[in-house]
């Protein structure tokens, strides 16, 4: 029975990412390029970006021979007509030095019904979930702040104040979810030129502050200098503004809007592409369909934030596993990284085929020496990692938590 096979895997180039001298992604890859920008690694049989076997054949074809399938592949997964021979997850690596796009991502019911209607944009009818885990100091916006924390953000940026008018007051009469969305609707109606006027009253404004400007105005600069007169820069104001240290996490059920701003993390997320987009970005923007699908409450940051484990004194390895609630059966996330100076082995059992990498060091994974850089594929059941000095490993599968488990 094959323990591991090595992959190679693409890599995404967008215009977010980071030069080769400063991205994990150039690292895995043992880039140099001195500018060419180096965004995403993807791990996985998505079409879009598919990952290979050193020897050139495609992932997916290679796990498409039954006997093959089934030592990687759990019984239960090969059971189901519509899973089998498939991997449902998609691992990456990001490298973020501009603002991502202000996104959320479909339900599978809208995903399907997205695809059917516009297959050109939305090219698969999956939905996606997604959970990033920082490898290097971390930011993001995520999630809709406190109803009160908005009002006052909004209360003290006058332009945005005057922008928002009277659906920037509470009403007894409404929730705050309805406050927040009838907030969205005014904001993303508005004219275009009334918008790229008020961002830059409020951009001299914040200049004008200089030293004493808030964190969230400095923010703002940041922001309009990546996307001038983006009425993107606006949700800053609206959502939570999250600085990540090595280790931590965020998990970003669908229909959160989020938005990534800067650091490099390992992302697992259902086998997807499809994004919603709507503000922060050049590309196309679906604003009607994000309104109407987002999540409008206020406390999805409180569910979607993991800490990060420490080893106790006297443990080898720090193992980690970041699982969603249960009801999101296609990928949890394991972190394996060695602490001690001698020989030690660890042990975890993957309830799925898993696809990983080694993010630093090196070891040995199921009998086989890997080292920084390597992608690779292994079966179900237990896998064994061994190493004597540093390595760091990030291995995906399936997510076994019961409905009401979630490991955060």
């Amino acid at each position: 029975m094959v323990g591991l096979v090595k992959l190679d895997c693409g890599v995404q180039h967008y215009e977010w990412g980071k030069v080769a001298a400063e991205s994990f992604v150039a690292k895995m890859k043992h880039e140099t390029d001195g500018t060419r920008k180096y965004a995403e690694l993807w791990v996985g049989t998505h079409m879009n970006c598919p990952s290979r076997l050193v020897s050139g054949q495609l992932l997916g074809e290679y796990l498409s021979d039954s006997g093959i399938a089934n030592s990687f592949f759990s019984p239960e997964h090969q059971s189901n007509e519509e899973l089998r021979n498939n991997v449902p997850f998609l691992l990456k690596v990001l490298s973020v030095q501009t603002a991502l796009s202000i996104q959320a991502h479909p339900n599978k019911k809208l995903a399907e019904k997205l695809h059917r209607e516009n297959p050109s944009k939305y090219k698969d009818n999956n939905h996606k979930p997604e959970l990033i885990v920082a490898l290097t100091p971390f930011e993001a916006l995520c999630c809709f702040r406190p109803l009160q924390e908005i009002l006052c953000l909004v209360e003290s940026t006058k332009p945005l104040k005057t922008l928002l008018g009277n659906t920037a007051v509470v009403s007894a009469k409404e929730s705050e979810g309805n406050l927040i969305e009838g907030m969205m609707r005014v904001l993303y109606g508005l004219n275009p030129e009334v918008h790229t006027k008020a961002l830059r009253e409020h951009a001299a404004a914040v200049r004008a502050k200089g030293e004493a400007a808030s964190t969230e105005d400095r923010l703002f600069l940041r922001l309009m200098s990546q996307y001038p007169d983006d009425i993107g820069c606006w949700m800053l104001y609206f959502l939570n503004y999250v600085q990540m240290e090595p280790g931590q996490g965020l998990f970003l059920s669908d229909s959160e809007p989020h938005a990534y701003l800067y650091g490099d993390g390992v992302e697992i997320m259902a086998n997807s592409d499809n994004v919603v987009r709507a503000g922060l970005t050049p590309k196309w923007k679906d604003v009607p369909t994000l309104l109407e699908m987002l999540h409008y409450n206020t406390n999805g940051l409180e569910r979607a934030k993991y800490e990060r484990y420490r080893a106790a004194e006297g443990e080898a390895w720090e193992v980690q596993h970041y699982s969603p609630p249960g009801r999101f059966t296609e990928f949890s996330l394991y972190r394996m990284e060695h602490v001690a100076q001698k020989t030690n082995e660890t042990c975890v059992k993957l309830p799925n085929i898993g696809l990983g990498f080694c993010l630093g060091g090196e070891g040995v994974v199921n009998g086989t020496h890997v080292a920084e850089g390597d992608c690779f594929a292994v079966p179900h059941g237990l896998l064994k990692c061994e190493a004597n000095g540093r390595c760091v490993l990030f291995v995906a599968s399936t997510n076994d938590a019961l409905p009401e488990q979630a490991h955060m």
